[in-house]
């Protein structure tokens, strides 16, 4: 079996981890999940619900429970878990401000541990992000005497988070990045460590679901935009933007989907901008929720920017859903959005942090019609050559079989 480390499943705004194990799935990989955080509240996607019947889920610390199954994983595992241990006490010593995260990642691991079925072994273990669920992982493969590697997203890379980051890429099988730019951040900031251990695999769609209707409702004009309501989603500049075009004559409804500590305060803005009759806020939904938005949009927007302390997006997977719906798209230069907005072709560039310039291309993108037959085709056809979920999955099956055939020999 496959263990899958993530910091909290299910969740609505990480739908590609979810599409990346149901893939795994369908590709051989029998998984347990191995959740940090409780599921969020609220509807999940419908294809978390047998996944999410399998996640183990860490129990909260200094309770009975948690000091129960510290016991038992050292008996189960009484080899591993001194070795765990001794691995945790050396390097909490080489690095004392990693030491906290050391101790607790130990004491999630051997909870973990405690909860797999006698019958059942992970194989290997696979961590979603290079922060504390890698440091996890570490641990758990350390504690079961297998293998281990990590997949490397957005934040995790570009802001301090992520500790013992050498460690983690000595210790890794492989390390995924899911964009060009995260890949090169790695490989630049952990030459001695990374190199060709850091692996370039792309997120992805399977595009039967996601067709473009035949034709759209003429009005009202709608602008769409999706994310998680928090500081690089950049979503005051859009409301600004949105205000900008509409004072030059655009005619549109913009409407936002997802939820965030930042709800309140774009609400108020949007009300300052004299937009509190064309913002639809929509709050969090699922992905079938969210997809009879996209057939009826005319535009997507996204106005991401890079934060104080370096946070930014990689390659947001609302994008990839925005260009296989054929919704012509304007986003930002920024983390790899590039990568898959290229400007004139699948969509518009706007600079990060410019109401202006997001509103310039908002006004084209909504009004040139040969552009946005260009960028619906173009979009579509990026998507499902660099973005197809069948064949990126095989690339990240094809390492982690590798390992996983090597463990289960040797057991």
């Amino acid at each position: 079996m496959l263990g899958v480390v993530l910091g909290q499943f299910p969740s609505t705004s990480e739908t590609f981890i979810l599409r990346e194990m149901r893939q795994l799935e369908r590709c051989g990989f029998p998984i347990v999940p191995l959740s940090l955080l409780p599921a969020e509240g609220g509807q999940v996607h419908a294809d978390a619900a047998d996944l999410g019947r399998r996640t183990l889920y860490r129990s909260r610390l200094l309770t009975g429970t948690s000091f129960l199954r510290q016991m038992r994983a050292f008996l189960r595992y009484p080899t591993g878990y001194a070795g765990a241990l001794l691995y945790v006490l050396r390097h909490a010593l080489g690095t004392p401000s990693a030491a906290r995260e050391l101790l607790s990642s130990l004491i999630t691991a051997a909870d973990f541990a405690a909860q797999l079925p006698r019958r059942s072994s992970l194989a290997h273990v696979h961590a979603q992000f290079c922060s504390v669920p890698a440091t996890v992982g570490l641990l758990l493969a350390e504690l079961l005497s297998v293998t281990f590697s990590m997949s490397c997203h957005a934040r995790d890379i570009f802001t301090g988070e992520s500790r013992l980051m050498d460690l983690k890429l000595s210790e890794a099988e492989f390390a995924a990045v899911c964009t060009e730019h995260g890949r090169d951040r790695l490989r630049r900031t952990h030459p001695l460590t990374a190199g060709e251990k850091v692996q370039l695999i792309h997120h992805g769609l399977d595009l039967s679901e996601f067709m473009p209707p035949l034709e759209r409702p003429q009005e009202p004009i709608i602008v769409l935009s999706v994310g998680r309501l928090v500081p690089k989603k950049g979503f005051d500049i859009l409301l600004r933007a949105a205000a900008l075009a509409r004072a030059h004559g655009a005619e549109f409804e913009l409407h936002i989907v997802g939820d965030g500590p930042e709800r309140d305060d774009l609400s108020r803005l949007a009300g300052g901008l004299g937009l509190r009759d064309s913002v639809v806020f929509h709050g969090r939904l699922t992905l079938q929720q969210v997809i009879p938005l996209y057939e009826t949009a005319h535009a997507f927007a996204m106005a991401s920017v890079v934060t104080e302390d370096g946070d930014r997006d990689g390659i947001p997977n609302v994008l990839i859903e925005a260009l296989a719906m054929g919704v012509p798209t304007v986003a930002t230069k920024t983390g790899g959005i590039p990568e898959i907005i290229i400007d004139e072709q699948t969509g518009l560039l706007a600079q990060p942090g410019s109401p202006a310039d997001l509103a310039e291309k908002l006004e084209r993108i909504l009004d040139d019609e040969p552009l946005r037959e260009t960028v619906r085709k173009e979009g579509r056809r990026k998507v499902s050559v660099d973005f197809d979920i069948a064949r990126n999955i095989e690339r990240l099956a094809a390492l982690l079989g590798r390992y996983m055939e090597h463990s289960e020999q040797d057991t």
